[in-house]
Formats: structure tokens, C-alpha cells, sequence
């Protein structure tokens, strides 16, 4: 065998050039030209850049050009061999080529097969993937071969489900003043600079050993008698045990044969077959089995399988079985196209147990693009009966409504400036026996037409169309009819950069045809006029070191509607809307068209802001504002309503602040004040500290006063999620009813985060709607990135404790996700 001098300053270039001999060796290099380029190019099939390891680049590998696809660069203490048989590297070697790094004792190359067989010591590096092992042979142009005895730890990028930012939660106003089981301080602008996720992506790891690892081409990994975790080595506290585990970063999707899972080395559950993500998104497969513990149901487990039809379709399937009630299925299907989609969820128990009856509950949501502006709308929503939210504790169907919309609906819309929709709606009214609750008027159908069309003549030219056909299953107590409604408006914007003045005028014209002996035809026609006028001044100050731009936006709005006597109109869809900020600055104080105000009065607000200097994102806000009536109102909605016209002179006084009152402290209050009877009407307050992602503190109180002095919501709600050590944290909820003297909701619970797994015990008290309390009991074993076990009581935290986030999830200071 014919081999390099070994001299440890010489740089050795191994070349394949036409017509050189097999077997022979190319010239040593002089000292000059190895100074000048540092290694020679070659000119072959395959280019080898070979160097022993004091001939680096002072600068670094990254400091030289970008190697070519199929360079391959060797550095070494020792190097010899024959350029058709192979290269031998010998002390701390490493080989590079096209994003792979093999570092070992002693390796060869083999260029006609662009194979490496690595030997002691043998660590490879690829795409975020370290495979440790005493034997590797692989060919590395296509990622083929095998690894003895190894271990390997392969870091990715997945999505967090968590903090998914299209993840919605439900939506609280604190301006809405009705008792309400939500949070009043769950939804806060992330403008105000709250901890808040600004990137749902994060970095995962796997662990584990291998009696043998296969390569099988790019991103494909079998391993044999291997062990899987995503705890860091050496901290291994769970792990899955298999025969065999396929692991598929194509697909992003690992299969496990015969395979265990392991906690703190204890067996604690069997699985011959298993297939899990590798990147947070589901594959077919059997998910994580949910169980828990309530009064209503007994014990409940339920264990869902996924099936992952085509990346535009899948089908979950929840058999459930409950100790009290007996076995249900559920079923969602979910579907998703360039011009459609739609979500099918039902839930069918043959036989409850407890109440001797079938029960079943389903919603079909549908949404169809039809081409040339021409879209369709299916809601269709039913129960079995009225306590089944109660009884069930629903996982597919979790809801609190008592009416369930099933709705038709399809939407026209030709032009930017018109459109239109055809709709069909009808309710399932549930709790018909309380007496607050009633079944709305059904629409079948309504015909709505909207038009706008800015900038004719320097004119904004508008027009509303509506025809409703309204009917009712009382006709004892409920009158059918059909309402025509037409509404065009003319309004002339004069806009200054400091101010703007819009005067607005409308007819509005209304027929009824009503099924009635007498009085069956009524019509109203009333003229509608409106001047809002807004004023912007601005002044830059500077409080506690940072910069601050302050505006004054006073607001001046007058509305003139004359009276018509409307008490011949039956209530088909009109309501008292709440007098709040919003509501004052619109020219109708009742929702729908039954009811038009006669109202002669103009309305004062202020706003005034403060906005970031440098980001000029808006830190704190507060509003006041008063209207002042010019004449006595008469219509109201009915004479048997609690419905009062408002007298002439002042209204009550509204009034609401938000924004930072400290650092990471948020707050909002909205209140409305009584000046005749010196007592406050509404008010809603709240106040929520987070200094970090996991660490968050909230309170509020709500308070209604009905028109009869008597008090109708008065509660206070005060939640949290706070570190008691480095690993453990208590989160929970209190929602306490002040009138009437008890406990709407309590959550309490504790978590343990040991990084690679977490747990969680939580337990909720809830009031339902019939006032039966229900009392349930989550406990989950989570093993991070890979599966839980157990109840998931973490969409219960995420809607009832506001700001929660996840322990084992939390992202490292510094990160994305820290920096909001």
C-alpha cells in the first residue's frame, strides 16, 4: 500500500486526475501553494479536500467558500490510503460533507461508493440530528446505512397546539354588563404588553439508545430494541421501550412495535401497535385516552381514535364510557377545500341509565363558496333534550346555550359596493320552563340587502333592505307577520386632519303585514337625522423616562328622530341594547328594526390616549361621555317591559378606562352612574397582573342595577395560576354570586413541571344552568411532545383562568416568545 509521508505539518490532496494510474499517489504540494489556496482543487467525479488538523484556516472551516454538494473535506491527525480503494483517517477525525459532520477515532472513505465506516468515538451530525455509536458505516449521498450500539438525540421545530395564536377563546366585553360564567379579564389586547405568545413555534427534542440504528435515506431512522423520550440524556424519567420504532420525519410520524412506555423505569402501559406525531400534528391513530370523575357522569373515560383521511379531511371517533350513565359515541368529521368547509360533531347514547331515555346532541357548520360572489352557510344545531349540557358534560359539544340556531343561509355579493343574503333561521329553545327564557321569532325566510357607495358628488351614499317573514309555535301568546324595511342615507364627510364633521340623512320606511284580524297592515315612515363630529389634538410628554404622545379627542353627536306612535308594531326582533360607551354614539337605542326612538339629543364624549413614543402602540386609555335630551321620549317597547323612555335632560353618565396602571398590570373598568338617583346603574371592573407566561394573578367585579332599584347580577370572580416552586404551581378559580349568595364556579388545582413531563389535579365545582351543582376531577400525566394520560383539564384552564399558560411549555427567557 502506497501512503502519504507522515509528516503533521503536511497538507495531503488526494486526486483522482484523467489518465493517472490506479493506485498511484499525486505529488506533495509545495509549501507556497499550500500558503496561497490552503488545499488544492480537484477536477473529478467527486472533489476531496483532505488536511491534517494544524493545516485549519486560522478563520475556521466557515471561513472558506462554500463547498461544492459533493465535496467531501477530511481533517485528521494521520491520513492515508489509495484513492481507488479508499482513504484511512486515523485521531480526531472529521469528515464534512453536504450539511453531514462524522466525527471518530479512525474512519475511511470510500470515494467510488461515497461511503464513510467510522470507527471509536463515532459522533454524526445531521440537520439537527446526533446519532453516538462505537461502529457507523454509511454511504452519504443518499443517507443509507447502519449505526451499532448507538445513541441519538434529534432536535426540531414543531408548533405548539397551545399557544396556537388561531386558537380562540371566548370573547368577554367588560362593556357587556349581563351575568356572564366567563372571566371578566380573559381577553386583553396584546398592545398592552402583557406576556403574551408571539410565535407558536418552539424547539422539541428526542432521546435514546439503540441496539441497532438504520438509515434508511433522508429523515428516515428504524431503530432496534430502542428506547424513545423527549427528556433531556442522562434525566430520562419516561421513556417508550420497543422491539422496533420507525421514525418518519417526512411524514413527521414514528411507529413503535411491541412497545412499553416507562415512567421512572415502571411499566404503566402496554402498546403491540403505536403510532405517534413527531412534530405535534395528529396521525391515525389511537390519542390520548381522556378520563375523569364527576357527580353527574361517574367515572368517564374516553378513548378517541383519529383517522387521518387526506390532509384535507379526518374523522375522530370518542367511544365514552360512563360508570352512571352508560356508553356513548361520539364523532367529529372535519373537511376543508379551496372553495369549502365544514365541521360535523354528534354524540348518541342509546340508553341513559339514570334517566331511562335516548339522548343525543349534533352540530353541522358548513361554509361553501359557490364562485361569482355567491356563498352558502349551513348551522344546524340540535339536543335531545333540555338538561343535556348539564347532564353530559359534553367533550365534543361543550356549550352553555339555550338556544341552539339552525340556521340556512346563502350570501350574494356582485360588487364591492352591494351585498346581499337569503336566509332561513329557526332556534331549539332549551329551559322553556324558566320563565325568563323564551323561544325567539323564527325568520323564514329574510331577505337582507346592503349598499354603500363612497365619493359620489363628495356625497356617501348608503341604502339598507330587509324582508323578514316572521313566525312563532305560540300563536296564543305570538303574532306571525312580514316586516319590509328600506332605509337609504345620504351623508356629506368633511374631513380636516383635526377634525371631521359627517351630517347624515335617512328615511326610514317600514310596512307590516300581520296575521291579526285588525290592524293587520301597519306601516311607519320616520325621517332620521345625524351630525357626529370629532376634534384630534395631540401633545408629546415624557413620564417616568419614556416618551408619551397624549391626545384630546372630544366627540359631539346629534341625532333628531321625530315621534310615531309604535305601539300597533308587535316586538319581532328588538331589544334594549346596554348603555354603554359604544351604544351612545348610534341613533337607535334598541337593536332591530320594531323599534325606532324619538329622540332629539346630542351626545358629549372625550377620549383621551396615551401612546408609545418610539412604537406609537397605545398604552392606556379613558372615555366620558353624557347625552343630554332636548324633549321627553314616548316609545318604548312594550307597556309590560322594564323598558323606560328617557326623560328630558341628562342621561346617566358612562364612563371607562383600560390600559397599563402598572408594569405588566392591566386594567378595565366601564361604569354607568345615575345622577337622579345617586346610585351607580353598571359597573365592571377588573385588574390583571402577569409578569410572566405562567405567573398571573386577575380580579374583578360586576355589578347591574335593574330600573326598579333591584339588584340583578352582583359578583366578584377572582383567578390565577402562580409558581409555589421551582416546579410546582396552583392555579384556580372563585366566581362568587353576591345576591344570591352562592358559588357559581370554583376551579383549584396543582402542577408539577419535571421539564420532560408534567402533572396536573384539578377539580371544578359548577353551578349549571338549572342550579344543580356538577363536581368534576381532572388528573393527567402529560409526557411532553409524545401523549398524556388521564382527564385534560387544560381547555378548562385555558377558558376560566385568564392569562394561563402552560408549565411544561413555558418558552426560556430570551426566546420568541418571552420577548412580547
Amino acid at each position: 500500500m502506497t501512503g502519504y509521508p507522515r509528516r503533521p505539518l503536511a497538507v495531503f490532496v488526494c486526486c483522482l486526475f484523467a489518465g493517472l494510474p490506479a493506485g498511484a499517489v499525486a505529488a506533495e504540494p509545495s509549501p507556497a501553494a499550500a500558503d496561497d489556496a490552503g488545499v488544492l482543487p480537484l477536477r473529478s467525479e467527486r472533489q476531496f479536500n483532505i488536511r491534517t488538523r494544524k493545516q485549519r484556516s486560522p478563520a475556521g472551516d466557515g471561513a472558506a467558500a462554500a463547498p461544492d454538494a459533493a465535496a467531501v473535506s477530511v481533517i485528521a491527525d494521520r491520513i492515508e490510503g489509495r484513492v481507488d480503494e479508499g482513504t484511512v483517517a486515523e485521531g480526531k477525525v472529521e469528515l464534512r460533507k453536504a450539511g453531514t459532520l462524522v466525527q471518530a477515532d479512525r474512519a475511511i472513505y470510500r470515494p467510488l461508493t461515497d461511503e464513510v465506516e467510522a470507527d471509536g468515538n463515532v459522533r454524526m451530525f445531521r440537520e439537527g440530528a446526533e446519532v453516538g455509536t462505537p461502529h457507523l458505516r454509511i454511504r452519504l449521498s443518499d443517507q443509507i446505512g447502519f449505526a451499532d450500539r448507538a445513541d441519538y438525540h434529534i432536535l426540531r421545530e414543531r408548533e405548539s397546539r397551545f399557544y396556537d395564536p388561531r386558537k380562540t377563546q371566548i370573547k368577554v366585553s367588560l362593556g357587556n354588563f349581563n351575568s356572564s360564567g366567563a372571566p371578566m379579564m380573559l381577553n386583553v389586547p396584546s398592545s398592552y404588553g402583557l406576556p403574551a405568545p408571539g410565535d407558536a413555534k418552539r424547539t422539541s427534542e428526542v432521546n435514546g439508545e439503540a441496539e441497532r440504528v438504520d438509515f434508511e435515506g433522508e429523515n428516515q431512522m428504524r431503530l432496534t430494541s430502542a428506547s424513545f423520550s423527549t427528556c433531556k440524556p442522562g434525566r430520562t424519567e419516561w421513556y417508550l421501550k420497543a422491539d422496533e420504532i420507525h421514525l418518519d420525519y417526512d411524514e413527521n410520524e414514528g411507529m413503535a412495535r411491541h412497545a412499553s412506555i416507562r415512567f421512572k423505569d415502571v411499566p404503566i402501559f402496554y402498546l403491540p401497535a403505536a403510532s405517534f406525531p413527531l412534530n405535534g400534528q395528529r396521525r391515525s391513530g389511537f390519542l390520548s385516552p381522556m378520563l375523569s370523575a364527576t357527580t353527574k357522569t361517574g367515572l368517564d373515560l374516553t378513548v378517541p381514535y383519529y383517522w387521518s383521511i387526506a390532509p384535507n379531511y379526518d374523522l375522530t371517533l370518542m367511544p365514552r364510557q360512563m360508570t352512571k350513565r352508560g356508553t356513548q359515541l361520539g364523532v367529529e368529521a372535519r373537511y376543508l377545500d379551496y372553495n369549502y368547509q365544514g365541521l360535523w360533531r354528534a354524540e348518541y347514547l342509546p340508553s341513559d341509565e339514570v334517566d331511562k331515555r335516548e339522548r343525543y346532541a349534533y352540530r353541522i357548520q358548513h361554509q361553501h363558496d359557490l364562485g361569482q360572489g355567491l356563498s352558502g352557510l349551513i348551522n344546524w344545531n340540535a339536543v335531545s333534550d333540555d338538561t343535556y349540557w348539564q347532564d353530559m358534560s359534553s367533550h365534543l359539544l361543550r356549550t352553555s346555550q339555550v338556544q341552539l340556531p339552525r340556521q340556512l343561509q346563502l350570501a350574494y355579493s356582485p360588487s364591492p359596493w352591494l351585498q346581499g343574503s337569503l336566509q332561513v333561521l329557526r332556534y331549539q329553545t332549551l329551559m322553556l320552563n324558566d320563565p325568563t327564557i323564551k323561544r325567539p321569532y323564527f325568520l323564514e325566510p329574510q331577505l337582507n340587502i346592503v349598499g354603500y357607495r363612497p365619493d359620489v358628488f363628495k356625497t356617501d351614499l348608503s341604502v339598507i333592505g330587509q324582508f323578514s317573514r316572521f313566525t312563532h309555535d305560540d300563536k296564543a301568546n305570538f303574532v306571525n307577520g312580514d316586516r319590509f324595511v328600506l332605509y337609504p342615507q345620504v351623508s356629506l364627510p368633511i374631513v380636516n386632519p383635526a377634525f371631521q364633521i359627517t351630517p347624515k340623512i335617512g328615511l326610514h320606511m317600514t310596512k307590516y303585514s300581520i296575521d291579526r284580524a285588525a290592524d293587520s297592515d301597519v306601516s311607519r315612515v320616520l325621517p332620521i337625522f345625524s351630525v357626529d363630529s370629532t376634534m384630534t389634538f395631540e401633545r408629546r410628554d415624557n413620564w417616568f423616562g419614556r416618551d408619551y404622545i397624549q391626545t384630546l379627542e372630544p366627540r359631539l353627536y346629534y341625532v333628531n328622530i321625530p315621534y310615531r306612535d309604535q305601539r300597533r308594531i308587535p316586538v319581532f326582533d328588538s331589544s334594549l341594547n346596554d348603555f354603554n360607551f359604544a351604544q351612545i354614539f348610534s341613533e337607535n337605542r334598541y337593536s332591530g328594526y320594531d323599534r325606532i326612538n324619538d329622540v332629539n339629543h346630542l351626545t358629549a364624549g372625550v377620549v383621551t390616549r396615551l401612546i408609545d413614543g418610539t412604537s406609537g402602540v397605545e398604552r392606556f386609555k379613558a372615555m366620558v361621555g353624557q347625552r343630554y335630551y332636548f324633549r321627553q321620549s314616548r316609545v318604548v317597547l312594550n307597556d309590560t317591559s322594564n323598558d323606560q323612555a328617557p326623560p328630558k335632560g341628562s342621561s346617566n353618565l358612562v364612563a371607562a378606562v383600560n390600559g397599563l396602571i402598572a408594569a405588566k398590570t392591566y386594567m378595565d373598568l366601564a361604569w354607568e352612574y345615575n345622577f337622579r338617583d345617586h346610585a351607580s346603574e353598571r359597573l365592571a371592573a377588573g385588574v390583571r397582573y402577569q409578569p410572566e407566561l405562567g405567573k398571573v394573578l386577575s380580579a374583578s367585579y360586576r355589578y347591574t342595577r335593574a330600573p326598579d332599584g333591584s339588584t340583578t347580577v352582583d359578583q366578584f370572580d377572582i383567578a390565577g395560576q402562580w409558581p409555589l416552586t421551582a416546579r410546582w404551581s396552583a392555579v384556580g378559580r372563585y366566581n362568587w354570586s353576591i345576591r344570591d349568595e352562592r358559588l357559581l364556579e370554583a376551579i383549584a388545582g396543582i402542577e408539577y413541571n419535571a421539564g420532560c413531563w408534567a402533572m396536573r389535579f384539578v377539580a371544578q365545582r359548577l353551578t349549571a344552568i338549572t342550579g344543580v351543582p356538577n363536581n368534576s376531577f381532572f388528573l393527567q400525566l402529560e409526557l411532553n411532545d409524545f401523549g398524556s394520560i388521564g382527564s385534560n383539564p387544560l381547555t378548562l384552564l385555558r377558558r376560566s383562568v385568564p392569562g394561563y399558560g402552560k408549565i411544561n411549555e413555558l418558552p426560556d427567557a430570551g426566546s420568541p416568545l418571552s420577548s412580547q
